[in-house]
């Protein structure tokens, strides 16, 4: 007899399993594939994470749209990355060109398709815009025009369930009776840099609450 023992086998060597037959949490495709997994929920209803606002500084231009798709600078679509969770746009800041006897107008109104439901009034012009936009003294006769501030609050858009995503602005300026006021006729190519509007706005945005790193020793 060997002194290995009666029991040893030198080549005795099973076939390994290819596939894993337990059906282990992490290997259930059926349950990680299914549509009660993989059920969008609004940052609301996400009882177990916390939530903090970040801010951001979106600023709009009329000099940054598609001269072909949109030739006059009181209607045009310009895209930017990607605001997701949004909580809160406020218009901040507004720079229109003084012309056209633009400062003759009690007021414009500043429209975006994709923001509804901030204005209430019993005109239509006014309750389908995003702000009205009362208009200091131009910086210098031909020039632009700031918002006057001193009379109009900032225009903010909250909402209830946080707005899933925003990258694209659609902008209609328009006089007291909708109508898109005339600024004149742009250049292209590059286009006139004196008939431009700008809009800036603060969009608060809520994004996952990260955990701070406590104070840990290294050995």
């Amino acid at each position: 007899m060997s002194r290995l023992g009666s029991h040893y086998q030198r080549y005795n060597v099973n076939d390994p399993i290819k596939f894993n037959s337990q059906q282990f949490e992490r290997n259930d495709y059926q349950g990680v594939y299914s549509p009660q997994a993989n059920q969008q929920w609004s940052v609301n209803q996400e009882v177990d994470i916390e939530y903090e606002t970040v801010n951001y500084y979106l600023s709009v231009s009329s000099k940054d749209r598609d001269i072909i798709a949109y030739p006059n600078v009181n209607h045009y679509s310009v895209t930017f990355p990607e605001l997701k969770n949004i909580h809160s746009i406020e218009l901040i800041q507004s720079i229109i060109p003084d012309k056209n006897s633009v400062t003759d107008e009690p007021y414009l109104l500043l429209k975006i398709d994709e923001i509804d439901d901030v204005m209430v009034s019993n005109n239509k012009a006014v309750s389908d815009a995003f702000a009205i936009l009362l208009l200091c003294c131009p910086t210098t006769p031909g020039g632009f025009i700031q918002m006057d501030h001193r009379v109009h609050e900032h225009t903010v858009k909250y909402y209830r369930q946080p707005k899933a995503n925003l990258s694209r602005m659609t902008v209609t300026v328009t006089d007291t009776n909708g109508v898109p006021f005339n600024f004149g006729n742009d250049t292209p190519n590059p286009p006139n840099k004196g008939f431009q509007n700008t809009f800036v706005f603060k969009v608060v945005c809520l994004e996952k609450k990260r955990a701070a790193l406590n104070f840990r020793s290294v050995y």
